[in-house]
């Protein structure tokens, strides 16, 4: 019911109290099941983290289970763009949530990474998911805060040449291909010397 809530109206109207509306009881009931709204939202990260898919171990190359995952985890900022910044900021807390960064560290080991490889290599790649997500998100009418999108018109609209002739490939429909560029140049040099 949270995470509805929250595709639908935002985080920032997700509360006890409304919560407590849409299901038809007094917020006070909620707090039976949640300590606090905290508690609540990560159990709201805790459902969004289990819908990334990673494949399982032998099925395919380590590079490509990394790859599946990360397009999987991308692909929840399109599903559930106003719920994707818990995510992308919020620290994973529950045991549910620590089960995907097992299954996720996992798949640096099967590329034979030292756990400190593992590490450097999870939050750079994460770290490239995270702002992918996000700038899909900030892209997007579903933001709370939308502002004109003035960089599709900037060859018409804005006097400076280089903006003038990337605009086309920044794009809002451009998101997908930069995420693939950048994704394939990181598992490149993951699999040619991320063993380091």
């Amino acid at each position: 019911m949270a995470l509805d809530l929250i595709d639908r109206e935002g985080l920032e109207r997700c509360s006890m109290r409304r919560i407590g509306q849409e299901l038809g009881v007094e917020a006070m009931a909620l707090y039976h099941h949640f300590k606090s709204k905290a508690d609540l939202l990560d159990a709201v990260l805790e459902l969004l983290a289990s819908q990334i898919h990673i494949p399982e171990r032998g099925s395919c190359t380590p590079i490509e289970r990394i790859r599946v995952c990360m397009r999987s985890y991308r692909q929840l900022a399109v599903r559930h763009p106003r719920a994707f910044t818990l995510l992308a900021g919020r620290r994973f807390k529950t045991h549910g949530a620590f089960d995907i960064y097992e299954k996720v560290l996992c798949m640096y080991a099967d590329c034979g990474l030292s756990p400190e490889r593992q590490a450097h290599w999870f939050r750079l790649i994460g770290g490239f998911a995270n702002g992918a997500g996000m700038a899909y998100v900030a892209s997007i009418e579903h933001n709370p805060y939308p502002s004109t999108l003035r960089l599709q018109h900037a060859s018409e609209s804005i006097p400076l040449p280089h903006v003038s002739a990337a605009a086309p490939f920044l794009r809002v429909e451009g998101l997908d291909a930069a995420f693939e560029f950048g994704l394939d140049i990181l598992l490149d040099a993951l699999e040619r010397g991320g063993r380091a």
